[in-house]
């Protein structure tokens, strides 16, 4: 009777072990993308409030890269936000990076509108034509009204 509880308890450990590994690899194959090689950029920000480490890079709604760190810069008190993107994408340098949600009910994620330099993106570029992120408000005004009202240059 002993050894049959001393089995039971060593397979029910081994399955909560299978368990815990499992969730392991989950939770880093939806932060990573398998077989996808990525470049790593960089940007500056006068904020970049509700971003975190793991957060989506999007381009036009699609994911194409993952936020890797975002910390403050004691020399210039702004904020830098590593990341790394697709290695088959590479964006103009003018680009618009901001901080923001494609839905009210998603997490922000560091969102990219492409701009028009022929210059394109290569590893290691610090890009600097950032936007501060939306308020709540106006996230829910562009949710209704699209721009939100604003004229679109």
């Amino acid at each position: 009777m002993a050894r049959n509880r001393q089995t039971g308890t060593t397979v029910f450990s081994f399955g909560v072990l299978a368990a815990a590994i499992g969730f392991a690899v989950y939770a880093h194959g939806t932060q990573t993308s398998f077989g996808v090689s990525r470049y790593p950029l960089s940007a500056n920000f006068v904020s970049a409030n509700g971003l975190n480490a793991g957060a989506a890079v999007d381009i036009g709604g699609v994911s194409v890269g993952r936020v890797s760190d975002v910390r403050l810069d004691l020399q210039t008190q702004m904020a830098v936000v590593r990341f790394e993107v697709n290695d088959t994408l590479h964006f103009p340098v003018d680009s618009v990076l901001s901080v923001g949600s494609t839905t009210m009910s998603g997490d922000n994620a560091l969102m990219i509108e492409p701009g028009k330099s022929s210059q394109l993106t290569k590893a290691g570029d610090v890009l600097t034509n950032t936007r501060e992120p939306l308020s709540l408000e106006q996230q829910v005004s562009n949710y209704i009204f699209g721009n939100g009202g604003l004229p679109v240059n």
